[in-house]
């Protein structure tokens, strides 16, 4: 039986270690938000989250949904070309449309989903939750415009630029430029965003005794960081110079 299907086929009354055993990174994400699987091997799901005050439901579904996007992704990675340094503006752009557009979207959607249930439930408990809406709401329209003026409006440009300089209507030249301005500024903006969340929001620290729900909520959002700084650095130091090499 392959890891996702043993870790699918898991319930809440499975050992933390059948659950290690079905999925050893599955271990990983139960320490990611706080639990000690090599303290609870012998014991189930279930108990270890009562006595964590946990949903053991959400706990699981959570580590399934997130070994299977991460199986998904991984086996496509395996299948896709890689640019490495090359010049070919195709490749990278296929790059970050297949590999970082669709985690990030993912995770957006999982937080923006998640979100107004914690402030609703926890928002007087913990008051930095308010403070951390309006940031984080500006960072989802943010990022959505982000991701589809890239794939929609910037990318589809290359394909006038991998020919090199000669033949490049002005026009086009003129596009690409405001493009990378577009692109440059939202950056920024989003950086602005992510600090001003992370400010906001209590660094992202869980409080002692937290619910899963809300240390799921810090986890996704470190990862949704993480990926899109990731991308930004691939943008300013190989995708953005090479674009520029093209028409100059």
């Amino acid at each position: 039986m392959d890891t996702h299907s043993a870790l699918a086929n898991l319930t809440p009354e499975a050992t933390i270690e059948e659950i290690i055993t079905a999925d050893q990174k599955a271990g990983d994400l139960l320490a990611s938000i706080g639990m000690e699987p090599a303290s609870h091997k012998s014991e189930t799901l279930r108990s270890v989250c009562q006595q964590l005050k946990w949903s053991e439901e959400e706990v699981l579904a959570w580590v399934k949904k997130n070994r299977v996007a991460r199986n998904t992704q991984e086996q496509k990675s395996k299948k896709s070309d890689k640019p490495d340094s090359g010049d070919d503006l195709t490749l990278w752009r296929n790059h970050i449309v297949e590999e970082y557009h669709p985690r990030l979207l993912s995770l957006l959607g999982q937080i923006t989903h998640d979100f107004p249930r914690i402030h609703q439930v926890h928002g007087n408990q913990y008051t930095w939750l308010k403070h951390m809406q309006w940031p984080l709401e500006k960072f989802d329209d943010k990022l959505q415009f982000y991701t589809y003026f890239e794939s929609q409006k910037f990318f589809p440009l290359f394909e006038n630029l991998n020919d090199g300089r000669q033949g490049i209507m002005d026009g086009t030249i003129q596009k690409v430029k405001r493009g990378i301005g577009i692109i440059q500024e939202d950056q920024e903006e989003l950086e602005n965003l992510v600090g001003r969340i992370k400010r906001k929001g209590n660094q992202l620290n869980n409080p002692s005794g937290a619910c899963s729900t809300l240390r799921i909520l810090n986890y996704n959002l470190n990862q949704l960081f993480s990926i899109l700084s990731e991308q930004f650095e691939l943008e300013r130091q190989k995708l953005l110079p090479l674009v520029r090499s093209k028409y100059r």
